[in-house]
């Protein structure tokens, strides 16, 4: 996959958990191109990591000036030189098999899969499964558009196809702290992408004061963002919006049941809408009703990937 795959990672200034990040992206089972974009550090220390590896799989690149976060992410496909690609975070780590999953998959589906994602293992601490050899699931589907009126995947294991990333625009900058979540959506409506229902990725979760203020911030804007999506949804009706809402509760009770430390400040308008979301929840077989709601228009058999191309 050296010419088919690049994990590409922007950086900018901090350097605390790069070598994990370039770690699991060297060391995947399936060997693939290693991107590292500097963002104008005012600092020469990435180079001097890229170059302990000496390693031809890794190419270092410093832009002549500073961007701003989300079009960093955007030179990733810009200087890409393979056909697939994947963002990752600096702070975050991909599983040692992401890359041999995905070309079986691509091999076993040639020219039918345009996206790829995955579960991500969430935490503070550094994931002991990363590197654990598994065997690649059955449970593989393809996202529809729908999916993300009430999920949202996490930012690494997602990949995708350079040139349908740049040929919708990338990253919208003045969609930050959600510019994520607005291009998954879109380039979903481009073509299939498949979730692989499995751990493949690691998403480092931090209690300090920025990655607070980042997460409550996404939360207010991805829920803003979806409930504007009325005309863009095929089925904007109330149960719709009252599934959205229910997502709102289960999104909230997560972070609050497994990271008590992160406080939340919601809009007056999202507060409300969860107040509502939350005192339907007591009537157990709307729940239901809405989970039921919410897998049907989020997912598709990945063998109905043959019909659609047919």
């Amino acid at each position: 996959m050296e010419d088919q795959i690049t994990i590409a990672l922007p950086v900018y200034k901090r350097t605390d958990f790069i070598r994990s990040a370039l770690n699991s992206a060297v060391n995947q089972t399936v060997k693939c191109r290693v991107l590292l974009i500097d963002n104008n550090s005012p600092h020469d220390e990435f180079k001097k990591i890229v170059d302990e590896y000496n390693n031809p799989l890794i190419k270092y690149i410093k832009t002549d000036h500073t961007v701003p976060q989300d079009e960093n992410f955007n030179n990733c496909f810009r200087y890409a030189e393979t056909p697939w690609v994947t963002v990752l975070h600096d702070d975050d780590a991909l599983h040692c098999q992401l890359v041999e999953f995905a070309k079986e998959l691509l091999d076993r589906y040639p020219d039918q899969i345009g996206g790829i994602a995955c579960q991500a293992h969430v935490g503070q601490e550094e994931w002991e499964g990363i590197h654990q050899i598994t065997k690649l699931t059955n449970d593989i589907k393809i996202l529809k558009p729908a999916y993300f009126y009430f999920s949202n995947p996490a930012f690494p294991g997602m990949i995708v196809q350079k040139d349908i990333a740049l040929k919708i625009g990338g990253f919208k900058v003045e969609l930050h702290p959600i510019a994520d979540f607005d291009f998954w959506y879109r380039y979903s409506k481009e073509t299939n992408f498949v979730m692989i229902n499995q751990e493949l990725a690691f998403y480092r979760v931090s209690a300090s004061q920025s990655t607070n203020l980042l997460i409550n911030d996404m939360i207010n804007n991805v829920f803003r963002y979806r409930f504007n999506m009325k005309k863009d949804i095929a089925h904007a009706h109330f149960i719709t919006r009252l599934a959205i809402g229910q997502s709102l509760v289960q999104n909230i009770s997560h972070f609050q049941s497994n990271y008590p430390e992160f406080k939340f400040t919601l809009e007056p308008e999202i507060e409300k809408k969860l107040s509502t979301a939350k005192k339907l929840r007591r009537y157990k077989f709307l729940v239901r009703v809405f989970n039921t709601y919410r897998r049907l228009l989020s997912y598709s058999k990945l063998k109905a990937i043959n019909i659609l191309r047919k």
